[in-house]
């Protein structure tokens, strides 16, 4: 099940991408460049910290990393500059969105000292105008990283909640009158699945398969662990199946196809079900693929290539069907 929700959560992609919104954006000339730094060196720390999800098996707090990656600071310069060269402010958000976990990544002094570097190297230009733009480009990251974090722990906050809400349903004894009560705790999960629907976002649905992940990969499983384990993939998929009503058949196979991590196994259940429904099944599967890929050329930023090139890849292979049928 550890993709299981992939599907739904890709459809809410061009909606979710900007949902920071836009934070005014100045191109002008300050001296704020060396305090902004600091202040971006405080929030690496407080995201990272943000992140994580529960109590974890080790508490220790690991080692801090030797240095970027050549890789990194490749792509931090190239993000660095994407916004630094960017002429439309809705577009800023979609771009640091997209780059989320490489910012994320480049914490403490090595952020720091890499956008000291190179800010440094722009100014060393002596290009006023760039140099302005890279003063106000500093600003709106550290900007968005605060409002990201802060988002972040309300989200987390929130689905927390919710989550718990639906475990105290799955898991209340039935005492006193509650053991008279014509509904039953399976009427009673269903009435709450339906009412809480529009709670049910794609970061709602990451939270619920990460707290999954993390209980499979705990050091100690116990009868209790197991049985916390069971009741969460009972509630996962219950909350799939009931998002999946709404956008229909083809879209809950097009989901189930994507938890396979293999190519090669995705592509032979794909052929195995056209084979079996025929090419008005195909033709179905075929709109929303292409709705689907139409829906990720109009993102801003772009979308995670890996999600993009196992739509094109099952797009392409629907399409060989119908031809050939």
């Amino acid at each position: 099940m550890k993709f299981a929700a992939s599907l739904v959560i890709s459809f809410f992609l061009t909606k979710t991408v900007v949902s920071f919104g836009t934070i005014p954006f100045h191109h002008h000339a300050n001296q704020q460049s060396r305090s902004s730094s600091s202040s971006f060196n405080n929030v690496i720390i407080t995201s990272l910290n943000a992140r994580t999800y529960g109590p974890t098996d080790d508490p220790a707090t690991p080692p801090p990393p030797p240095g970027p990656t050549a890789e990194q600071k490749s792509q931090f310069i190239t993000v660095f500059d994407q916004v630094m060269n960017c002429n439309v402010r809705d577009h800023l958000p979609s771009i640091l969105t997209s780059n989320i976990e490489l910012l994320l990544q480049l914490q403490g002094k090595i952020g720091a000292s890499m956008f000291n570097e190179h800010v440094g190297t722009i100014e060393a230009t002596g290009d006023e105008e760039m140099i302005e733009r890279a003063h106000a480009s500093v600003e709106y990251i550290v900007y968005f990283l605060e409002a990201f974090v802060a988002e972040a722990k309300l989200l987390d906050d929130t689905n927390k909640k919710l989550l718990g809400k639906i475990l105290i349903c799955m898991t209340e004894k039935d005492d006193g009158e509650n053991r008279d009560d014509p509904i039953s705790k399976q009427d009673k999960l269903d009435g709450l699945i339906r009412a809480e629907k529009g709670n049910f976002t794609p970061g709602f649905l990451r939270h619920l398969d990460g707290e999954c992940v993390r209980i499979a990969n705990a050091k100690k499983m116990d009868k209790d662990t197991t049985k916390l384990l069971e009741i969460m993939r009972i509630i996962q998929t219950r909350i799939i199946e009931e998002l999946g009503q709404d956008l229909g058949e083809g879209a809950q196979v097009l989901g189930q196809l994507l938890g396979y991590e293999s190519s090669e196994e995705r592509i032979a259940v794909l052929d195995a079900g056209l084979k079996v429904r025929g090419t008005g099944f195909a033709k179905d599967l075929k709109v929303m693929t292409v709705e689907a890929l139409l829906g990720f050329k109009n993102v801003p930023g772009g979308v995670d290539p890996g999600l993009l090139k196992i739509v094109e890849e099952m797009d392409d292979r629907i399409h060989e069907f119908i031809s050939s049928n």
